[in-house]
């Protein structure tokens, strides 16, 4: 495998081996990104100037059979943390990099002008993208398509990266040909932009270079793991994500009005139920794959009352911070929402909170679905003064308006979780190297990273930091290795990686070794942020978590500064 290092300056392309001996060889995904940002990013510099560098990145296990294996890392130091950041994604195109015997792609400086970067059998080319400027991705994905082939990946920004704003994404196209997959959280999208490269398209190689040193010993321990994730994930494979919708709101923590609540009294319309029966009823598609790999398929394909596409995988996350959050309660307009954002290249938690603060402050209408599209689809689109008030984050809409309640920290929204009512979760966004991003640690409802400890009730304080910080540990694993986390960032499931990896590149780690991968990614996070100001005395949620009680809970945010600024010690002491 190698990393290919692309200056966009001089159009320079270096290839560097990754060997035994490299510090890269046991770094995939954000373990790579996190590493080239912490030893080659200038920590005070412009996220969107030259200085900083974008990394797209596929893990240590990628292009194996090992299940859920096929996602993307991107990396970069963030517009809206001014910190480190990684948003992984699904999709097609992970894969098929790897089969090229390319680990990651690293992007460097600045061109002068919008370009493309396509990598076939032949090479890699840097070709002109004038006239793809201003597309958004679905528009963009059918002419690259077109041109290269229906079974290309492909990597994109929309408008929002075109125009930097700070909540914009990068968006990959799934195994149905959409650009539905986005690596969404913290404006990495805006970094692409900054570097005016519009998409990067790989053409899948004939044969892969993938190599693989035991795969019988390998598809011994892959098999019996992806058998049991059948079994056990068969309701995502059902309903997807937003079979979370009624079980959240039914603990009382699911977004409701710009968090002042955790239920809504409208859920059942916007239930995952209501979905699986209007998606089933017009046509649509269920138990989709995100990625070649994934055998949960968890996504979902939604069309209209004719039958034509709306979006591709519309989702708990989405659904909550754009439906009950802004007291949305039609599936169809959040099925549109989700396609707009897709289309333009925002990410669907910052708009929706974003939304949320602009309701809360009586700039707009609660519930009103078609000023939302409005925003995304004129404003945004042709980056009026007020698309770029919306763009740019939910820190930014709320200094804007002078607004008491901002659903943030460190710069980035909350995501589809109440931190007052799921304890752990709100530790992991408030300590996080990444923001308050629920992917970095995610202590959902009966999610336990051992099954030999207990670690309390859902809503109590007790055990909550060890919760979080080993689900942080585990997932920073998981996301090195291009694994998505719902098959389950656990101590024994350490061990499962760790004979995958030694199968396929004839090693001997340990449980231990796999689980040191993850702790050494978090230290390098950590120390970036250090040195670009963003000290760990600066792990806190919004006061408003602190003062104002949930409805109907009654609960408030109850960890004091003290635990969440020492929080990390645990990387020194902490005993598995």
């Amino acid at each position: 495998m190698k990393i290919v290092r692309i200056n966009l300056e001089n159009e320079h392309i270096l290839f560097d081996e990754i060997t035994s001996d490299s510090k890269y060889f046991l770094r995939g995904g954000r373990g790579l990104s996190s590493q080239v940002i912490h030893d080659e990013v200038p920590p005070l510099c412009d996220p969107l100037g030259g200085g900083n560098k974008l990394i797209i990145a596929n893990g240590v296990l990628a292009g194996s059979p090992f299940p859920c294996s096929a996602r993307t890392s991107v990396g970069a130091k963030s517009p809206l943390t001014k910190g480190i950041k990684e948003a992984n994604v699904g999709g097609r195109p992970a894969i098929i990099l790897a089969r090229h015997g390319i680990r990651a792609i690293i992007l460097e400086d600045v061109s002068s002008d919008l370009k493309i970067i396509l990598i076939d059998e032949d090479g890699i080319k840097i070709l002109p993208a004038g006239e793809y400027k201003g597309l958004g991705n679905y528009e963009l994905h059918s002419r690259l398509k077109q041109k290269y082939g229906k079974n290309i990946g492909i990597y994109s920004i929309g408008p929002a990266g075109e125009y930097l704003m700070k909540s914009a994404t990068v968006g990959a196209n799934d195994l149905e040909g959409y650009p539905s997959r986005h690596a969404a959280r913290g404006g990495l999208g805006a970094v692409m932009g900054s570097k005016r490269v519009k998409a990067i398209v790989i053409i899948p190689p004939k044969t892969s270079k993938v190599e693989m040193q035991d795969i019988k010993k390998f598809r011994e321990i892959s098999k019996p793991f992806a058998k049991n994730l059948v079994s056990t994930k068969k309701v995502f494979s059902i309903y997807g994500t937003p079979n979370m919708m009624v079980p959240m709101n039914s603990y009382g923590g699911i977004p409701t009005k710009n968090f002042r609540m955790g239920s809504y009294d409208k859920i059942d319309n916007i239930s995952g139920e209501k979905l699986h029966e209007l998606v089933i009823a017009r046509g649509g598609k269920k138990s989709l794959a995100c990625s070649p790999t994934c055998v949960i398929k968890c996504s979902n394909l939604v069309v209209d009352e004719k039958g034509n596409h709306i979006t591709s995988s519309l989702e708990y996350e989405t659904m909550a911070l754009n439906g009950t959050n802004l007291l949305i309660d039609n599936l169809d307009s959040l099925a549109r929402i989700d396609h707009l954002c897709d289309d333009v290249g925002i990410d669907t938690i910052e708009f929706g909170g974003t939304v949320g603060v602009a309701m809360d402050c009586g700039k707009i209408e609660w519930g009103n679905a078609e000023k939302t599209f409005e925003i995304l689809d004129t404003e945004i689109r042709n980056n009026t003064e007020e698309g770029q008030l919306y763009g740019n984050g939910v820190q930014n809409i709320g200094i804007v308006l002078k607004a008491k309640r901002i659903p943030q920290v460190k710069g980035q929204g909350i995501s589809a979780y109440d931190s007052r009512v799921f304890k752990a979760m709100g530790v992991t966004y408030a300590t996080s190297p990444m923001g308050a991003d629920h992917t970095a640690g995610a202590a959902i409802a009966n999610r336990v990273p051992s099954l030999h400890k207990d670690y309390g009730e859902l809503t109590k304080n007790e055990n909550k930091l060890d919760l979080s910080f080993e689900l942080q540990i585990y997932t920073a694993v998981m996301d090195s290795m291009g694994c998505c986390y719902f098959i389950g960032p656990s101590y024994e499931n350490m061990e499962i990686l760790a004979n995958a990896i030694n199968a396929m590149y004839d090693l001997t780690l340990t449980r231990e070794d796999v689980i040191n991968i993850g702790i050494n990614i978090i230290r390098t996070e950590l120390e970036f942020n250090e040195k670009a100001g963003i000290t760990q005395k600066m792990n806190n949620v919004p006061k408003f978590f602190r003062e104002e009680p949930s409805k109907p809970t009654e609960l408030k945010y109850s960890f004091d500064n003290e635990e969440l600024s020492n929080f990390w010690k645990r990387l020194d002491e902490h005993n598995f």
